[in-house]
């Protein structure tokens, strides 16, 4: 199985042809597969981005998010940026999907149409195990997994870890059970009490860092046992409010892209995969 990694450029300044340029470079210098582009915030036109990825031979992850404020607002949402995503030829898209203030009934019916858009479009659809969304907890998405058991997911575990205030060791079963659906992985290092620790380099955040990577090898392990001949990995720390800055002079207190690529590297050094 191969393990390629790609950028966000969450925590960059991206607003212009130009400035995609520099941040391609740089990606491609760091030895990244590509880059994952949340659409809701990606202002550049389409023909630039997929020549500028085609100039360095990087992929592209889009990025959605279903919005509305009723599940047929999101249906419809989900659809308009499906086709939008697919503009930008992906090798797949990661959807926000739904809502945690919905009916398990609703949320189910926008997944279904997902899975329904994922064989009619011919491209994987992961969703993201996120708060205020319906995947905010361990014990939602397995509701959701039990009644739709094709569903792909993106894993950004330390959403998981803030909602039930745990480093998730307690509910080891379960995890095993959902990491069989994960087709993507957001490498983020949460803990008890945050969605982002300060810097994953930080010896004081050792034990969380070895938790998650342990958590992650399982995940690619299990999806070694279904011939899955690819893994994507996204690094993806993000800025303030994710990001903790020095309330003198608002800079974050850890450069957000060092800790991507500390991540990718630590990944690349630690993850056992064949």
């Amino acid at each position: 199985m191969d393990i390629n990694f790609h950028k966000s450029f969450w925590e960059a300044q991206c607003n212009n042809e130009q400035e995609l340029d520099g941040l391609l470079a740089r990606v491609k210098q760091q030895g990244y597969q590509g880059t994952e582009l949340f659409l809701p915030f990606y202002p550049i036109a389409i023909n630039a981005t997929l020549n500028a990825h085609q100039d360095y031979g990087l992929a592209i992850i889009t990025g959605i998010a279903t919005q509305g404020s009723d599940v047929n607002e999101h249906l419809e949402s989900l659809k308009r940026q499906l086709d939008h995503a697919m503009a930008f030829s992906p090798k797949l898209i990661n959807c926000h999907t739904g809502r945690d203030i919905f009916s398990l009934a609703d949320n189910l019916t926008l997944f279904e149409a997902a899975l329904q858009l994922e064989q009619q479009y011919g491209i994987t659809i992961t969703h993201e195990t996120h708060r205020t969304r319906p995947t905010f907890s361990t014990l939602g998405t397995e509701q959701i997994i039990n009644e739709l058991p094709d569903l792909k997911l993106n894993l950004d575990i330390s959403h998981w870890m803030v909602v039930h205030e745990s480093d998730l060791n307690d509910q080891s079963a379960r995890l095993s059970k959902l990491f069989a659906n994960v087709h993507h992985l957001h490498a983020r290092v949460g803990f008890e009490q945050g969605a982002q620790v300060t810097a994953p380099q930080d010896a004081r955040w050792s034990e969380q860092l070895n938790n998650h990577t342990r958590l992650w090898q399982q995940v690619l392990d299990l999806a070694n046992q279904r011939d899955q001949h690819q893994l994507t990995i996204t690094p993806e720390f993000g800025p303030f409010p994710y990001a903790h800055i020095d309330p003198a002079t608002d800079q974050p207190i850890t450069d957000i892209w060092a800790a991507d690529h500390f991540m990718k590297q630590h990944l690349q050094q630690n993850l056992i995969w064949t």
